[in-house]
């Protein structure tokens, strides 16, 4: 099934469409940590978390339908010398499956027909054992030129859930590839995203899962069905490095590593590399993350990204809003200052946070969108006090909050543990059931983000910065 010429479209950049979407990734500390690719410049503790054993390695590649076997088998150890953990192939279809699982690696694809094995997973079979596959129509649409000899809108997904042989722990693998964009049968790109979705949803149930595909899609352009992936939590590794290499042509990013349960891995180490194929291989490492507890630490640093909480993974997972917001405030130390907007403020563990930061020395200012003075607002105010141009108050501001435009809850702290200028934005107010449901947020650490924020929280009691 070779893929059409690909028209692209000019993509967003990526720290704009997170904002823009609400998107959901993590942090050191309470989620997950971005790591850009080992050849850029990166804080060292990061690298050490983000890389620690055990990591897991995976890989996408689409290769080349039309290539001869030589050139074939070739793209094949170019991806294997990389030592992955899982590998997803695009375009297999008619070539030997002993080709696809050399030395330690075994394969998984339905045969039967060419559509079926188009895809294929393959895992190191030292490390884990393979406990159920299957397959998944992705979409069933007939047409094609008169030469074709395949209907490119049939496609199926291949998937593999492993058990990782020395931890327990298990991960689900989907090999994708999304039919090209035709006049044969029009556009199948978001149909195949909700197709995909509910496989996602049916193997995490088991734990994480992790697809490697052609899309078919420019990363970023507006095509590209990011919605659909949100609303099961289904994170391409672009939104977390901030990086979007080019995978297909001169300046098309369309093969993707996206994973759901992302906030349980340090995401890094990413990078294109090229193959005879039409297509680079894309890799990326996951590191499995500890679940930090919400104690503060003057040595916890933020990494920039997508805060995810989903019930569907575990009660621990469905608290990672909260956890980010409760380890930044007890991470604060005396002369620090923390600003928290949020619309409604009636959750015991984050005015305890707020308590206690003010206690060690720290300035904390809070407003709110709430109509009237609650009990908690009264308790917090006879700590603070409500005179907005002291260093400490709380203050209910409806009118203000709306005309400032600000999300459920904006947190500013000047600095927490070793990461300056914090800055969270969530659509999850801090109420008391800020810690169930789906939740996002998104974290930044960059001056010029912190400083775009201060306007509309100071704008929100009516002050200027």
């Amino acid at each position: 099934m070779r893929t059409q010429p690909h028209v692209t479209s000019p993509a967003g950049r990526v720290a704009k469409a997170l904002l823009s979407t609400g998107l959901v990734i993590g942090l050191f500390g309470g989620a997950l940590v971005a790591v850009r690719d080992s050849t850029a410049p990166a804080p060292t503790d990061l690298e050490t978390v983000a890389y620690a054993p055990p990591r897991y390695r995976m890989v996408q590649a689409n290769i080349r339908a039309s290539m001869g076997t030589a050139k074939f088998k070739k793209d094949v150890r170019e991806v294997v010398d990389t030592a992955p953990d899982f590998i997803a192939y695009n375009e297999v279809n008619g070539r030997r499956t002993a080709d696809l699982e050399p030395g330690r690696y075994r394969v998984w694809r339905k045969g039967g027909n060419a559509y079926r094995s188009a895809t294929a997973v393959a895992w190191d079979n030292d490390k884990w054992a393979a406990t159920s596959k299957g397959i998944h129509r992705i979409s069933n649409k007939r047409g094609k030129a008169a030469d074709q000899r395949l209907h490119w809108g049939i496609r199926y997904a291949n998937w593999v859930t492993l058990e990782n042989r020395a931890t327990g722990r298990n991960v689900s693998v989907v090999a994708v590839h999304f039919a090209p964009k035709s006049k044969y049968y029009g556009d199948l790109v978001r149909p195949s995203a909700r197709a995909l979705n509910v496989l996602v949803k049916a193997l995490a149930r088991r734990g994480p899962v992790m697809v490697g595909g052609d899309l078919n899609v420019q990363y970023g352009g507006s095509r590209y069905p990011r919605e659909i992936f949100a609303a099961q939590h289904l994170v391409p590794s672009y939104d977390v490095t901030e990086q979007a290499p080019v995978t297909h042509g001169r300046d098309s990013t369309i093969d993707y590593v996206l994973a759901r349960g992302i906030a349980r891995f340090a995401t890094g180490n990413q990078r294109a590399f090229g193959l005879e194929s039409d297509h680079h291989a894309v890799r990326v490492d996951f590191s499995p993350l500890p679940v930090t507890s919400t104690e503060g630490s003057a040595r916890v640093r933020f990494g920039p990204g997508v805060v995810v909480t989903d019930p569907g993974l575990s009660a621990a997972d469905e608290q990672s809003v909260l956890r980010t917001v409760l380890k930044s405030i007890n991470s604060t130390k005396r002369g620090q200052v923390v600003r928290l907007a949020t619309r409604a403020l009636s959750n015991g563990k984050v005015l305890r946070a707020l308590k206690r930061a003010k206690s060690r020395g720290a300035h904390v200012q809070v407003v709110t969108a709430e109509r009237t003075t609650t009990a908690e607002m009264r308790s917090l105010q006879r700590v603070l006090g409500k005179d907005v141009d002291k260093k400490s108050w709380a203050v209910p501001r409806p009118d203000g909050y709306d005309g400032a435009g600000l999300r459920a809850t904006v947190l500013l702290i000047s600095r927490t543990g070793v990461t300056p200028t914090f800055a969270f934005g969530s659509s999850t107010q801090m109420s008391n059931s800020a810690g169930a449901g789906k939740r996002s947020g998104y974290v930044s650490v960059t001056q010029a983000s912190y400083d775009k924020l201060l306007k509309p929280f100071f704008s929100a009691v009516g002050r200027r910065v």
